[in-house]
């Protein structure tokens, strides 16, 4: 047996179910397939149980996100319920009636069930915000900053980022800032870099939101 720093995922026993936390340098495949591994091995340990993810020393994107979800399903019987990216910032899963919230083809309905990520501060350069839901950030996203939503993405300050929002491929997703300014946005499949230079405050939001297959930006 590998020493315990050395595992590719540590998975510790809470009061609340299970917390993996996954070697910050082990390709994501060997994470999965040890995962699923020892899964199999002691499935009746785990069934039915809760586990949350700690992501705060190695990002993951929502497609991986999605495979721990489906590989602790599948063979463990477990669920994931959390997902912790930083000290003070986690978002968590509405896993009810066996669904994913990272799923695509999830129903509008079903997407409206879950809780949004809030975000309660500036997102810093460098950081990446990725959301199996809504997301809302109460400050800024500054350049360098990512955030990336399976649905809606409002800011409540300015948008200097990129922000990437219905990225299952959800084209009626919108991208909600008092003012757009960003990098790059996109939704769904499609990309835009809006004009930078000066121009009016808005009096209240700036929406990008796809119209006639092209990513516009409208003020209210």
């Amino acid at each position: 047996m590998q020493p315990s720093d050395t595992l590719p995922v540590q998975i510790k026993a809470t009061r609340k179910g299970f917390t993996l936390i996954p070697d910050r340098d082990t390709p994501f495949a060997e994470i999965l397939t040890y995962l699923e591994r020892r899964l199999k091995e002691s499935r009746e340990f785990f069934q039915r149980s809760t586990v949350a993810l700690d992501a705060r020393n190695r990002a993951f994107g929502t497609d991986e996100i999605l495979q721990i979800h489906r590989v602790l399903k599948d063979h463990g019987g477990a669920s994931l319920a959390e997902v912790r990216l930083e000290e003070d910032l986690s978002f968590w899963l509405d896993t009810r009636n066996g669904g994913s919230p990272l799923d695509s083809k999830v129903s509008k309905s079903k997407q409206q069930d879950n809780a949004p990520l809030i975000v309660k501060h500036t997102c810093r350069s460098g950081m990446q915000i990725v959301a199996p839901s809504d997301c809302l950030i109460l400050g800024d996203v500054n350049p360098g900053a990512e955030v990336l939503a399976m649905g809606d993405i409002i800011v409540f300050g300015n948008l200097r980022g990129v922000a990437h929002a219905g990225a299952g491929g959800n084209r009626s997703a919108k991208i909600w800032a008092l003012s757009i300014e960003p990098n790059q946005i996109r939704i769904a499949d499609l990309v835009a870099v809006p004009p930078r230079g000066n121009k009016p405050t808005p009096k209240r939001f700036e929406i990008a939101e796809i119209q006639n297959n092209l990513i516009e930006v409208i003020t209210i």
